[in-house]
């Protein structure tokens, strides 16, 4: 019922990623960050008062 090799393919594909998130964290934040500056400065140049 179980696909054993799958699963341990995967958990050492998410263990062999783990020292890297930090990285992938501070990656996430500054695109998040950056999409709602882009996002504010457009709805502000369109007419809409900021918030």
């Amino acid at each position: 019922m179980y696909n054993w090799e799958l699963q341990n393919a995967i958990v050492a594909f998410v263990d062999m990623l783990r020292p890297s998130f930090p990285q992938q964290a501070e990656l996430y934040q500054d695109g998040l960050h950056s999409f709602a500056t882009f996002a504010s400065d457009m709805l502000t140049m369109m007419g809409y008062s900021p918030r």
